[in-house]
């Protein structure tokens, strides 16, 4: 799968397309988890940076999944929520959590597979939860989070 993220920097129709478009092609792919994963993983990675788009702390000012992606700027935190809203959609089982991380002073979103797999603990990348260093705060199940994206 071709990785081309010039859609972060168009208008807000060509990024929730462009979205649209690759979670069908990934979704209709013969990818094991671990490659649909690192795909997924690959794709939040290449998001127009800022300080602070989402606050990981205060759920209820959360964007859904088109707002999220329709205003096209992220934090690490709402990279993480992207991921989330991603893999729900494709129906993949996962739980968004919020980690304070031991090596960096650092508290973000992440996402956790039930086979044990992170996200969004190193940009771009898929951890092993074995090797990552980091305090779980708060565990988000799809169903808790129904008011933004309907599972």
């Amino acid at each position: 799968m071709h990785y081309n993220m010039e859609h972060w920097f168009t208008d807000k129709q060509s990024r929730l397309l462009a979205w649209r478009d690759w979670r069908q092609q990934l979704n209709q792919s013969n990818d094991n988890d671990i490659d649909a994963l690192n795909k997924i993983a690959q794709w939040w990675k290449f998001v127009p940076l800022v300080n602070k788009a989402v606050d990981p702390w205060r759920e209820e000012t959360w964007p859904n999944p088109w707002e999220l992606v329709g205003q096209g700027e992220f934090c690490t935190s709402a990279q993480g929520l992207g991921i989330f809203y991603t893999m729900v959609l494709m129906g993949q089982d996962c739980d968004l959590i919020l980690g304070q991380l031991e090596d960096y002073p650092e508290t973000k979103l992440m996402v956790l597979t039930p086979d044990k797999k992170l996200l969004n603990y190193y940009d771009g990348e898929v951890v092993d939860l074995g090797s990552a260093r980091f305090q779980i705060l708060r565990i988000w199940h799809p169903s808790d989070l129904a008011r933004l994206v309907k599972v």
